[in-house]
């Protein structure tokens, strides 16, 4: 059970019931019920930062994945893990590099993607990375994909702190795509 109660779905104002019951729209899942208690203006503006995060064409989604599923073991975030970790397999990402990731052992991955998960770890836990992972960064990524990274790293974070504060219950399954 939730710590929060989720809201009445009957309840929503007309822009999140739009949204939520969108022809198309395959599934609500339980972080995205619990975060229709946010006020609209950021309600909205929460969930395009998500959605923009996740459908960002400027990266493989096997880096994308890398640096969502390293947020989400750095803030121990059960439900993120639960979702990401079959995206993940599903952009490649193996079963022992998962453990690896989970478990803080990056010497399994390579130097592009040890710098990235370096620069994950940094912004995470620091706010800024250090100058030379930085610099180490801008020999693998544009300035454009260093920003968009910074951006999905929060938006992960967020989630993050979102999910926690409501004890927001896992799913019934994993999501493997959007």
């Amino acid at each position: 059970m939730s710590r929060v109660p989720y809201p009445d779905m009957n309840d929503l104002s007309p822009l999140k019931h739009g949204r939520i019951f969108a022809p198309g729209r395959r599934y609500v899942l339980n972080v995205q019920k619990m975060n229709l208690h946010i006020p609209d203006a950021l309600w909205a503006a929460q969930a395009d930062l998500g959605a923009a995060s996740m459908q960002w064409g400027g990266l493989d989604s096997r880096a994308k994945e890398l640096v969502i599923l390293r947020v989400s073991v750095l803030h121990n975030s059960v439900y993120e893990l639960f979702h990401h970790r079959a995206l993940g397999l599903d952009a490649g990402i193996t079963e022992a590099e998962l453990d690896a990731l989970e478990a803080g052992d990056l010497s399994a991955f390579d130097a592009r993607e040890r710098t990235l998960l370096d620069f994950t770890d940094e912004v995470t836990r620091d706010v800024s990375p250090t100058d030379e992972t930085l610099a180490r960064m801008r020999k693998h990524f544009s300035l454009t994909e260093i920003f968009a990274l910074v951006t999905v790293i929060g938006s992960y974070m967020l989630t993050a702190r979102l999910v926690a504060v409501g004890g927001v219950e896992l799913d019934e399954k994993p999501v493997n795509q959007w």
